[in-house]
């Protein structure tokens, strides 16, 4: 038996969110277990995944023993009445399959599992045989998973970038200007009698007064609201190119040849010829 392979690589589906069961194939988890001889040995709690080949190995069997494991190969469905099926196993059998705590399914727990269901694996192991060489292996067809990968899917949403507010205030300037004003003044000329001028009629002294207007003009100050400018405020939209970046998982199918020659194991692409289309 190849000692290369890695530990405790056989782990529940439950645990792996990258694989699923394959579109149009039951999940059977929560199924209840029939024997051969028609009695309910327990229901699927779940289903043990070999990522290293990504291929389910075993059904989990939650019963009254606690939790044990059943070769994909020994499960027939019964998808009307939601059973699992073991034609070859008698209820007594499963009394003698190991029991193992819920999770990871450990090599050494498929060595005792081995043993358990075939009194010639110690010999056949030993020889070189996979541990899969079982028949209860060879017929993996009741769940297929399939792998998924993340691809970038880049969107576009609306989102607020703030806004522009346009307000006026008001100022206050203190200006000067000229202005031209005009006003009268009293000119008083005096002017000697020298030629005689008669002074008839002035015959007596007294006070007298002659009185003359003045007019001045006067700056007169007013205030008034002359549209000076006009603002047009209108949006224009910019497109911009941004970069964006992300981390995506992929998942990749291995295929691990023991004990075979590469002419062995086709490993190729399907095409329309495989008889795809006619399913």
């Amino acid at each position: 038996m190849a000692t290369n392979e890695p530990m405790d690589r056989v782990v529940p589906l439950n645990s792996l969110p990258s694989y699923k069961v394959a579109d149009g194939e039951p999940d059977i988890r929560g199924w209840d277990v029939m024997s051969a001889d028609g009695r309910r040995i327990g229901r699927v709690d779940d289903l043990l995944v070999d990522t290293g080949a990504n291929k389910v190995r075993y059904v989990d069997v939650e019963g009254d023993r606690g939790h044990m494991c059943v070769p994909i190969g020994l499960a027939r469905l019964e998808r009307d009445s939601r059973q699992v099926m073991v034609d070859r196993m008698q209820a007594d059998q499963f009394g003698a399959l190991p029991t193992h705590e819920r999770g990871n399914v450990t090599r050494d727990y498929e060595m005792q599992l081995g043993r358990a269901m075939d009194t010639d694996f110690d010999t056949r192991t030993s020889n070189g045989t996979n541990l899969y060489g079982h028949e209860g292996f060879r017929d993996e067809g009741a769940v297929r998973l399939v792998l998924s990968e993340e691809e970038l899917a880049v969107g576009k949403r609306q989102v607020a970038a703030g806004e522009v507010g346009v307000s006026k205030r008001v100022e206050t300037e203190h200006v000067t200007d000229q202005v031209s004003l005009r006003h009268d003044e009293v000119d008083i000329e005096r002017r000697p009698i020298t030629d005689g001028y008669s002074a008839t009629g002035i015959n007596e002294i007294g006070a007298e007064e002659i009185r003359v207007p003045l007019h001045a003009e006067e700056a007169i100050v007013e205030k008034r609201v002359v549209p000076k400018e006009e603002l047009i405020v209108r949006t224009r939209e910019v497109v911009e190119t941004e970069t964006v970046e992300a981390d995506l998982r992929r998942e990749r199918a291995e295929v691990h040849r023991e004990g075979v020659t590469e002419r062995t194991v086709t490993d190729r692409p399907l095409t329309d010829n495989d008889g795809l289309n006619n399913r």
